[in-house]
């Protein structure tokens, strides 16, 4: 990942439940009221790379007038709430079946947001399920990148039939953008052994 990966981009991007601790005079907008205040625990959502900052970033406590002593209360601007693709439903029906879900409908750049967040909380609970989800999708991606068949005729190579390449091309409408990466790594990996194979 890095400054100019779009994927990495498009994850920042992504909208975070938030939660305002403090209201703030001028965000009105943010909750449909232009000019207005945004009022405290009203709930937003915010492209990650804003609420990140805005999460981190500290404001001065309110001081009681009467005794002087500052607030208790979360001084950061707002708290990020679980973003919908790590919620609790996704994350059981991760567990029940990794490899027929639909992980692109949930998010299309999933792992990166996901390696975003494990970031930011340190959340090994959630690490530790992302892995095994790609390991247990990892393994299916790589049996239907060496499905191709591949026939060594007049020095032509003839690929799948139109209905195996229609059951990959259904296929790889569920991955994310990062499996998608591995798919066509490895199909073209094998496309060239095999490629090999028959010329030797």
């Amino acid at each position: 990942m890095g400054y100019y990966d779009i994927d990495d981009v498009l994850a920042d991007s992504a909208e975070i439940p938030c939660k305002f601790n403090h209201e703030i005079p001028g965000l009105g907008y943010l909750e449909n009221n232009p000019g207005g205040s945004i009022h405290v625990n009203s709930q937003v959502k915010l492209p990650l790379w804003l609420a990140r900052v805005l999460a981190i970033i500290d404001v001065a406590p309110d001081v009681d007038p009467i005794t002087g002593v500052p607030s208790e209360e979360n001084s950061a601007f707002l708290t990020l709430m679980t973003p919908e693709a790590f919620s609790t439903k996704v994350i059981n029906a991760i567990k029940t079946d990794p490899v027929a879900l639909d992980l692109h409908s949930i998010n299309p750049q999933f792992y990166a947001l996901a390696i975003k967040w494990i970031g930011l909380f340190s959340d090994q609970d959630l690490a530790e399920i992302v892995s095994e989800l790609l390991l247990k999708r990892a393994q299916v991606i790589n049996s239907h990148a060496n499905s191709i068949t591949i026939s060594y005729n007049n020095d032509s190579i003839n690929h799948n039939n139109s209905k195996s390449l229609n059951n990959q091309t259904v296929f790889t409408l569920t991955l994310d953008e990062f499996e998608k990466k591995i798919y066509k790594q490895a199909n073209e990996s094998y496309k060239d052994i095999k490629k090999w194979m028959f010329q030797s």
